[in-house]
């Protein structure tokens, strides 16, 4: 009889932590935001020698506690699906300049080496134009931002100009699951 007194107390001290847990995942939050980056990429001066083009290089960083939407639940935050990324120009100091197939654009963070995403065709870059980063390996993504470092944006490759200041800015579009209980 004892045993079955600590077997009952046993299986209703399991069900209502278990219970718990459901009823607080009914106050879960779903918030809908964008985490942005500026980029100043910047083409070098002197041609590469192995061909006509000139080398580009830019970062900038992210921190998702720095984010608006995000400040009050920044050590409340349970999950984060990446929706898109995006790539907009914000500014170029020239005009015709096509950055080259083969460059890249990369997020990583300290404990990520990253993905990167390949321009395959050369991309003319003017104000106002913008690309869609693919999702292959969003889920990636997911666990670097999940992580809550920070996060840098790089940019490599080439482009037909040289002496060119191009501002970018990275928008990442996600939706954060927080839980303020």
């Amino acid at each position: 009889m004892r045993t079955a007194l600590k077997f009952l107390l046993l299986i209703f001290l399991t069900t209502s932590l278990t219970s718990c847990e459901k009823i607080k995942g009914w106050f879960n939050e779903e918030i809908d935001t964008n985490l942005e980056g500026q980029m100043n990429i910047v083409s070098d001066v002197d041609e590469l020698k192995s061909t006509e083009d000139y080398s580009i290089n830019g970062t900038a960083t992210i921190d998702i506690t720095d984010n608006d939407d995000l400040a009050d639940y920044a050590d409340l935050i349970e999950d984060i699906k990446v929706k898109d990324v995006s790539l907009y120009v914000l500014g170029i100091d020239s005009s015709d300049v096509v950055i080259k197939a083969g460059s890249t654009f990369t997020i990583s963070t300290p404990s990520n080496p990253g993905m990167s995403w390949p321009i395959n065709q050369d991309w003319p870059i003017m104000q106002g134009t913008s690309v869609d980063l693919t999702a292959d390996n969003y889920s990636v993504l997911n666990d670097m931002l999940e992580g809550k470092e920070e996060v840098t944006l790089t940019s490599k490759g080439s482009c037909n100009k040289g002496n060119v200041h191009i501002t970018m800015t990275y928008d990442i579009h996600v939706v954060v699951e927080a839980n303020p209980l």
